[in-house]
């Protein structure tokens, strides 16, 4: 009888402590599980967050395109199906063999297609807008420079006040990384 009782006072004394283990184990085994699920959650935002903002950047850039055909004065180009029709026929190919012209088929079919110019003012507004998208947005700063230098070509009293604008914040960009 005497060994049930110690048996039973050394089972008491030691069971506590184990039970008291055995929860702080356990509950620090569920605390470590819960942190490793939320920093994945976390990794998963981080990573649809750069997803996002890449395909921003990629609608961004396809506007930005876009509004370059205006600032270069072309918004579109219509192909003349009539033109195109009577360059194929047999005979103008004929004719064009008889009078030695140039075969040369693209250049020919080239000037089927009609560009549709653009107002100047809308011209203009496009070229600041260049500007202004180069100085709001990282990733168009350099494309801005380039393309508002190709303009300066034949819009240079616009577009030289935003070359120097967007060089300056560029320079300064790259002297604060």
């Amino acid at each position: 009888m005497e060994t049930i009782r110690i048996a039973s006072l050394i089972i008491k004394q030691i069971g506590i402590p184990i039970t008291t283990v055995i929860a702080i184990i356990s509950t620090a085994l569920a605390i470590w599980l819960s942190l490793k699920k939320y920093r994945l959650k976390v990794l998963s935002e981080i990573r649809l967050t750069k997803a996002a903002e890449i395909e921003a950047d990629i609608q961004l850039l396809k506007a930005f395109s876009e509004l370059m055909n205006i600032a270069h004065a072309r918004l579109n180009y219509q192909v003349s199906e009539k033109a195109v029709e009577m360059l194929l026929q047999k005979e103008a190919i004929l004719s064009l063999i008889a009078t030695k012209g140039n075969l040369d088929l693209s250049n020919l079919l080239s000037q089927a297609v009609i560009p549709i110019p653009v107002g100047a003012a809308s011209q203009d507004a496009a070229i600041v807008a260049v500007a202004t998208l180069g100085k709001r947005h990282n990733v168009l700063l350099e494309a801005a420079i380039q393309a508002l230098e190709t303009l300066s070509g034949f819009k240079s009293e616009i577009t030289d006040k935003h070359i120097i604008e967007l060089k300056q914040l560029l320079h300064t960009r790259n002297t604060s990384y």
